[in-house]
């Protein structure tokens, strides 16, 4: 009986070992992604910065710190309706992160600020 619990375990374990090893390497991807992202849009390259921060979340849909990178270059480059859709997912994602919770919130109130703006902006002649 041991034995044959022993032998349940070890082959468990070896199934199991190639998700392991995929998921490590899914997450140096995204990690990789990431900070390219990052020196990048230090640069001010903003277009490239959200394709890096689009790999990094493909690589690791889980990566709260991605979506949130994702959407701080999205507002940079005015697409303010994608940046609220990645500042919520980082939130749902990391819910306590402090950073994200900042950016997000700084967020929202330039969002609310500018909305009636762009109402009247499509009425405009």
């Amino acid at each position: 009986m041991t034995r044959r619990l022993l032998v349940s375990a070890v082959a468990a374990v070896i199934c199991l070992a190639p998700f392991s090893t995929a998921q490590a390497v899914q997450k140096s991807l995204s990690r990789l992604q990431m900070e390219f992202g990052v020196k990048v849009a230090l640069k001010g390259s903003w277009n490239e910065a959200a394709f890096r921060f689009e790999k990094a979340i493909a690589a690791d849909g889980g990566n709260a710190r991605a979506y949130n990178n994702l959407a701080v270059a999205r507002e940079s480059l005015g697409q303010f309706g994608p940046a609220k859709e990645a500042y919520e997912k980082a939130v749902e994602l990391a819910p306590k992160d402090e950073k994200i919770r900042q950016n997000y919130d700084r967020f929202l109130s330039f969002y609310r600020s500018i909305l009636p703006s762009q109402r009247n902006a499509g009425n405009a002649p």
